[in-house]
């Protein structure tokens, strides 16, 4: 194929630099990538197309290369960036062939490839890995707490049905909690054995007035010793949705737990069940809060595993509820500002719709 033709078929981005570090050619790719037009690129210092902070060193970089040049691959062991136009950076991989003596003179070919979707699918394996580790893990953790659980189970139910009439109503009721946390601990450690199993859920017609109640049942205790108020308010007209009812009062649980953590002093929070209107077929559950709200640097990250802000925290809570809601066919989302409070978001389609 002639030169020509190979340049501008290129699957990769092309930059002909010169000794000078200056570009003298760059190909419709280069364009497309960097948002460049190539008048914009012709003479300049190739480190127009990196980002400010590195563009010393890379001209030095330049400069020991064509003191000793020679046709190699870059990218290992480096993290490398590339800048566009608009000034956003991405990562790339470079390769470099040297071509001395030609009718320009002494030139390096740089071959520029956008890494992104590479490195996200690298993550994406990774937290595979994380996943099949927890499961390891989870099935280790259940061995262990099954048999004391077991026994917690057993005797609070033994007294509840023997000695229920003797006991007073304060004590009946904090066996009747102890029972309900007990089985939830047990359902906890299943759901993580569903988790690493990637078992198919047991889906079935739930309203989520019902889930609200039961969980606030579990709550209930924790948050008025918290000095915290809730407001709950359901739609009365609201369609129930097809879903996993321990699963979802898990991730509400654990949206609740978190608020309660965020005010320590007290506070309040609202739980609405509504129809979402600007998509019509599905549902909206909001919790929210008038806390502290959440730092901006850590808004983006808090549904990442093992991420957490608390220092007794596992960071599992928020990644394992997103989880939940996808594999309901939903989304979840979170709106923070600081001193405002934070609001989740939970829509999920009614109906038959979910999956």
């Amino acid at each position: 194929m002639p030169y020509e033709a190979y340049f501008k078929a290129a699957s990769e981005c092309l930059v002909i630099v010169g000794r000078d570090g200056r570009i003298i050619e760059v190909n419709h790719q280069t364009e497309r990538l960097f948002g460049f037009d190539n008048q914009e690129l012709i003479g300049r210092p190739v480190e127009i197309l990196i980002p400010d902070r590195v563009r010393e060193v890379h001209a030095q970089h330049v400069f020991n290369y064509f003191k000793a040049p020679r046709t190699r691959a870059m990218g290992t062991g480096m993290r490398l960036l590339g800048r566009r136009k608009d000034g956003t950076e991405f990562p790339v991989e470079v390769s470099l062939t040297y071509a001395p003596g030609t009718v320009r003179g002494d030139l390096v070919v740089a071959a520029v490839v956008d890494i992104t979707q590479r490195l996200a699918l690298e993550r994406e394996a990774r937290r595979a890995e994380s996943i099949t580790s927890m499961g390891t893990f989870a099935a280790g953790v259940a061995h262990d707490l099954n048999n004391p659980l077991q026994i917690i189970l057993s005797r609070a139910e033994l007294i509840l049905q023997t000695a229920q009439n003797s006991l007073p109503s304060e004590v009946r009721e904090d066996l009747s909690v102890i029972q309900r946390h007990a089985e939830r601990t047990s359902k906890i450690v299943a759901e993580f054995l569903r988790i690493s199993r990637q078992r198919t859920r047991a889906l079935a017609p739930l309203a989520l007035g019902r889930l609200i109640d039961d969980a606030l049942l579990l709550m209930g205790d924790q948050l008025r010793s918290g000095n915290i108020n809730i407001d709950a308010r359901v739609d009365p007209e609201l369609p129930p949705i097809v879903g996993d009812e321990t699963a979802l009062e898990r991730v509400l649980i654990n949206l609740l737990s978190n608020a309660r953590d965020a005010m320590p002093n007290g506070g309040s929070i609202s739980i609405r069940a509504e129809k979402g209107e600007e998509r019509p077929g599905w549902v909206r559950l909001v919790v929210e809060d008038n806390g502290p709200g959440i730092a901006p640097d850590a808004l983006t990250k808090i549904f990442d595993m093992l991420y957490t802000t608390k220092t007794d925290g596992t960071g599992l809570g928020l990644w394992l509820s997103r989880r939940i809601v996808q594999e309901h066919g939903g989304r979840i989302d979170v709106k923070s500002e600081a001193g405002k409070g934070t609001a989740f978001t939970i829509m999920l389609p009614a109906g038959a719709e979910s999956s």
